[in-house]
């Protein structure tokens, strides 16, 4: 790493939006309506000292069960969004903002859906825009974001977001691509400085991920030429000190999506080496803070896994993206089952970091439910749905260089373009609200949940403890609790319907239907 620093500069002012409803037509949707978030009795936000310190209990010899556990030690599921709010992207088109920013209604609104986590997105190339020089503006930001989370509730992992290596790798205006390939637009993660392409055409061949500059950019950090891995691994060091001993910090995504480079094997291997430095650079910040927080971890982009020894630290999660049948054509069912068998070669709990549908259809809406069915199936630590509000200029929107954005970007809000016209939650995504246990004493053995209807879970624990459930709901319908080794219920109306909590000893089982 050359001479670093710290330097407080000023960013340009993202666009004021006014929040108001979109114009659009779904007509096979005309019944539909947002969902209710409201209750009789709203319940008071916690501080953020009131979330419980995280960590990960990995399976080494198959004598423990992979999970999530809170500073009580009861197993938690974190489902939630993803947040792209402070993601630095290369801007397409000159008349739309790449990002919306997030206020503080958004985040209470993530609350009333009974989310209790977001993955938030950092760019390095704002984290350090000049090679040993750290913006400590930028990270003022994140952590007042981690803040406002915590305050609604919410915990926060922090992911070091890259699509294409980054936002340099546009195709310069005028450039003539070969037959087959298209000109590129730019992306999000590296700074300019740290993209070495050794000139290579930024043409692409159907994919972002396929041109010759985006996989010499890859090669040059898996090879960490000119210590391009050690600056990154710098950044981390910076972000970890900034946002200092907060206990709403879930963890660190340590890297999104990785290209496979030209030589995939070569490229899990070094990946896998990057994230074992990486962790063990946060780990030694970590130690002056007095925390110690869950690395989760990724394949490529294309699913390739890193070496399952490529670490010994206990405290991780591996965080793959699943878009089976979105896409991509693999069924989700089987890709779930891929990426478990994966989990289980580490040890570790498995909390998908992306997943989601584009179309607002019922097709789309089945096959959340059987993704939903699925995750609760394999017992999952969760996840995070891509993406909460996606802008009109963001790079996913324009597509293409020149284009625009269609009129409708459907997300877990939808999104009128041009102006960023905010269409509020699409009930079409309803199974993403349902019912699940967030904690629960020792270790949950079993979960099934309905899209529309209740929960049900089972477990053990050594010794008595409390469990928390998620239901959603108005305040007139007061979910019913039963089961075995079941007492001291209590069911409190908080934004968007309830949480229920109870006391449960030994082997136990947790119906809580409408």
């Amino acid at each position: 790493m050359t001479g670093g620093g710290v330097r407080r500069v000023a960013s340009a002012a993202l666009a004021v939006v006014t929040l108001v409803a979109a114009c659009t037509d779904r007509s096979d949707d005309a019944a539909r309506s947002e969902p209710d978030t409201s209750t009789a009795a709203k319940s008071t936000p916690p501080e953020p000292s009131e979330l419980p310190t995280l960590r990960a209990v990995r399976s080494v010899n198959g004598d423990e069960h992979p999970r999530i556990i809170d500073a009580h030690g009861r197993h938690v599921l974190l489902r939630g969004v993803n947040v792209n709010s402070l993601g630095d992207y290369h801007q397409a088109d000159p008349d739309a903002v790449t990002v919306v920013p997030v206020a503080t209604a958004d985040w209470s609104q993530m609350a009333a859906l009974g989310f209790n986590v977001v993955r938030l997105l950092i760019s390095w190339s704002a984290v350090e825009p000049e090679r040993g020089t750290f913006d400590g503006e930028y990270l003022d930001k994140v952590a007042a974001a981690v803040d406002a989370a915590s305050t609604a509730g919410l915990y926060v992992v922090v992911d070091m977001h890259q699509d294409a290596w980054g936002k340099s790798l546009a195709t310069p205006e005028g450039t003539v691509c070969p037959p087959g390939a298209s000109p590129a637009i730019g992306w999000d993660g590296a700074p300019e400085w740290a993209t070495m392409t050794d000139g290579a055409s930024t043409c692409t061949f159907g994919s972002r991920e396929s041109a010759e500059a985006v996989m010499n950019a890859w090669d040059a950090f898996y090879a960490n030429r000119d210590g391009i891995a050690d600056e990154l691994i710098a950044a981390w060091r910076f972000v970890v000190r900034e946002l200092g001993d907060r206990t709403s910090i879930a963890g660190y995504d340590l890297v999104n999506e990785p290209n496979n480079g030209h030589d995939q094997a070569a490229a899990t291997t070094a990946l896998g080496t990057f994230y074992d430095r990486a962790i063990t650079a946060i780990r030694q910040e970590e130690s002056v803070l007095g925390v110690d927080r869950i690395a989760f971890f990724e394949t490529t982009v294309s699913g390739l896994p890193v070496p399952p020894d490529f670490t010994d630290d206990q405290n991780i999660v591996f965080a793959p993206h699943n878009y089976g049948e979105s896409i991509g054509s693999i069924p989700i069912e089987g890709t779930f089952d891929y990426f478990a068998s994966l989990a289980a070669g580490y040890g570790t709990a498995m909390w998908i970091g992306e997943y989601g549908f584009f179309e607002d259809t019922i097709a789309a809406s089945e096959k959340l439910g059987r993704y939903a069915a699925k995750e609760d199936a394999l017992l999952t630590a969760g996840g995070a749905w891509w993406q909460w509000r996606q802008a009109c200029g963001d790079p996913h929107s324009v597509s293409t260089p020149g284009a625009k954005a269609q009129p409708v970007q459907i997300h877990l809000r939808t999104n009128g373009c041009p102006g960023d016209v905010d269409g509020g939650v699409n009930p079409r995504w309803q199974c993403l609200w349902r019912p699940y246990p967030r904690r629960s004493p020792g270790t949950l053995h079993s979960l099934r949940s309905g899209c529309t209807s209740g929960v049900e879970f089972s477990g053990t624990t050594p010794s008595p403890g409390q469990v928390e459930v998620w239901f959603p709901g108005a305040a007139v319908q007061e979910p019913t609790v039963s089961g075995d080794a079941v007492d001291d219920v209590e069911i409190t109306p908080v934004d968007g319907g309830f949480v229920v909590t109870a006391t449960v000893t030994g082997t136990y089982r947790v119906s809580v239907q409408p």
